[in-house]
């Protein structure tokens, strides 16, 4: 299979509250390419940590608006692209900050997609 995509998720049951998340990537497939987040989680809300096998992701107080999406969106364009980032069953490691705007609880999904080519045939 050339994409797979795979779901980190965490319970969220306060406003401002803070939720780790991890994961190990699927080890069948070599790159991380693109990150997702549900429209409804983004306003004020941060990733305030995010690593790959101990390697920073994203900087800390990273806004979720620039990985948002919503229905709008043409499903195939929903992911923030990256590149360059080799999944191999490593490690994922996130934090979520909460921006304090949703109906609480609810369980904050992140979407990520694994291919076994780099984005942009890199």
């Amino acid at each position: 299979m050339a994409q797979k995509y795979q779901i980190i998720q965490g319970v969220v049951s306060e406003a401002g509250q803070t939720v780790k998340m991890f994961d190990n990537l699927d080890k069948d497939y070599s790159y991380l390419t693109g990150i997702s987040v549900v429209d409804i989680y983004g306003y004020k809300a941060e990733i305030t940590h995010s690593s790959i096998d101990g390697t920073e992701l994203f900087p800390r107080g990273f806004d979720v608006l620039f990985i948002q999406t919503n229905n709008f969106v043409n499903p195939s364009e929903r992911f923030f692209g990256l590149e360059g980032i080799e999944a191999k069953g490593k490690r994922i490691d996130l934090e979520f900050k909460d921006g304090g705007v949703a109906r609480y609880p609810y369980t904050i999904k992140i979407f990520l997609r694994l291919e076994n080519k780099p984005q942009n045939g890199n």
